[in-house]
């Protein structure tokens, strides 16, 4: 049970409190760092279900930065073309946007940016 102090604590008895809070403090930090590399898995399953769930999500990680990293060079490399050949890769790079939304990758109104703004810089292009 907790016991609220009646009179105020000494000076010695501060201490010992501080210390325990700073020493807390440093075994609980201790656990918090970071982790050293971007993809370690730090978990300890002690379920086979959850393990299969580990292995399954960094699949479907690395397969979305795939799929994320292949549209952004596409979209970087439509930029550089100019005129019928920008016009001409226009509807794949589009077409993968779409794809991108329907995996879930990125929202669908950055998608309609992303599209808007590429169909600009095409016709732009073209025009100039």
């Amino acid at each position: 049970m907790l016991q609220v102090p009646t009179e105020k604590p000494s000076e010695r008895q501060k201490l010992r409190l501080l210390g325990t809070f700073y020493t807390f403090t440093f075994v609980f930090s201790i656990f918090t760092l970071p982790l050293p590399s971007k993809f370690q898995v730090s978990i300890m399953a002690n379920h086979q279900a959850t393990k299969k769930d580990v292995r399954q999500s960094t699949k479907r990680r690395e397969r979305n930065r795939y799929y994320g990293k292949t549209t952004r060079n596409a979209i970087r490399d439509i930029k550089e073309l100019n005129g019928k050949e920008a016009t001409d890769k226009l509807p794949d790079v589009l077409s993968q946007i779409d794809k991108l939304v329907k995996r879930g990758i990125i929202h669908k109104n950055k998608a309609g940016n992303l599209k808007s703004k590429l169909t600009k810089s095409v016709k732009t292009a073209v025009a100039a």
